[in-house]
């Protein structure tokens, strides 16, 4: 085990139950907060935040713990990434689990008061509290504005898009999508 925490002392995410332009808004302004520069290194972020991201065989016999980020205190956590995945699908992966450090743990301290406490993100999962992250780490990576203002500029292309924003050829897709945003193939 990487921290000294019992594993039955962790609470799992809670919804913020803000709408996505809400979660948007927090990760833009968290990333310039972070000094996070397009394209830029996310790990370093993490660091400089006082987490670690540690590479994980999620698969491996006896590998029974699924956490991809345990908290346990504002400048200690830890992001578990697959040691199976590409540097791009991981660019993602962090910034999802940042999401849940910033929405699902420093929100609830710092905005709504509430006393210390463990957080474990589940890898696995689909429900609010991962939808908020991927909103987070959409943002984060891709932000509205520049995301607009180099749609323009590359003619539309998905791939120039992902390529610029160091993301997926998918997280540029869905998010042109989701700003609506007619990108080609």
């Amino acid at each position: 085990m990487v921290n000294s925490v019992h594993s039955d002392t962790f609470e799992p995410p809670q919804p913020t139950n803000l709408d996505m332009n809400s979660v948007f808004r927090i990760a833009e302004n968290a990333a310039k907060h972070y000094g996070y520069t397009i394209g830029g290194d996310i790990v370093r972020i993490v660091e400089s935040l006082g987490g670690k991201i540690i590479l994980k065989n999620f698969w491996a016999e006896g590998s029974q713990e699924a956490g991809s980020l345990d908290v346990i205190d504002h400048n200690d956590f830890t992001i578990f990434i697959p040691e199976d995945t590409s540097e791009i699908r991981d660019r993602f992966t962090i910034a999802h689990e940042l999401g849940h450090y910033v929405l699902h743990y420093l929100w609830p301290l710092q905005v709504k008061g509430r006393e210390k406490f463990c957080l474990r993100a589940s890898r696995y999962g689909s429900d609010r509290p991962e939808w908020e992250a991927n909103w987070f780490a959409a943002a984060f990576l891709m932000p509205e504005d520049e995301f607009k203002k180099v749609a323009k500029r590359k003619s539309n292309s998905i791939e120039q898009m992902a390529k610029h924003f160091a993301v997926s050829l998918k997280a540029a897709e869905t998010r042109a999508k989701v700003l609506e945003i007619e990108l080609k193939p």
